[in-house]
């Protein structure tokens, strides 16, 4: 069974610890507000590999797409700490995204959720980017990825937004009948 936001472990390598497993399968669940602020509630403080690797979900209520997350823990948390034993390193409810180097324990990769990669890790592991690709949707879209360690209550978190492409569609779509309309009217005079 997999939770609403993050997969539960199943096949020939599952994880050993199934978080929240009957209602988020997550460990810790960030959540973007409508006002684009950020709020972190841990659900479930047992690893899934029952040593230290949490799931987080994320869950944008914003009204803009979600494109990149900046995530830093406590001085010496070490949540950028990979260490060689992400989400990929097992099976879990759609884990096909999972390639081989994931699978062999490659860092950061192996932590990588489905739509996710890392960057700006710092030195000390305390800091760095989650960028989504496609961008997490606007108004409940969700996904996960993994990290090295339970958040703690000083997590913070900043976003950066893209409009949502059904907006930008839209006033690409009305500036083009606009422009069809003046066009018109320059020929009907």
């Amino acid at each position: 069974m997999a939770g609403t936001i993050c997969p539960a472990g199943n096949g020939t390598n599952p994880f050993p610890h199934n978080p929240d497993n009957a209602a988020t399968g997550c460990n810790a669940v960030i959540t973007i507000a409508a006002n684009g602020s950020a709020t972190t509630v841990v659900k479930d403080t047992t690893p899934y590999e029952n040593s230290e690797d949490v799931l987080i979900g994320v869950v944008n209520n914003a009204a803009t797409v979600l494109g990149t997350m900046n995530i830093t823990g406590a001085t010496g948390s070490g949540i950028f700490g990979f260490d060689g034993d992400g989400i990929c390193t097992f099976t879990f409810v759609g884990s096909t995204y999972c390639t081989a180097s994931q699978i062999s324990g490659t860092d950061p990769g192996d932590y990588q959720g489905p739509t996710s990669t890392f960057t700006n890790i710092a030195s000390s592991g305390d800091s760095g980017t989650a960028n989504f690709n496609p961008p997490i949707p606007a108004n409940g879209g969700t996904t996960y990825f993994s990290l090295e360690g339970i958040p703690t209550a000083s997590l913070t978190i900043t976003t950066t937004s893209t409009p949502a492409p059904p907006a930008l569609l839209l006033l690409l779509t009305g500036l083009a009948v606009l422009g069809m309309w003046q066009l018109g009217r320059r020929f009907a005079s």
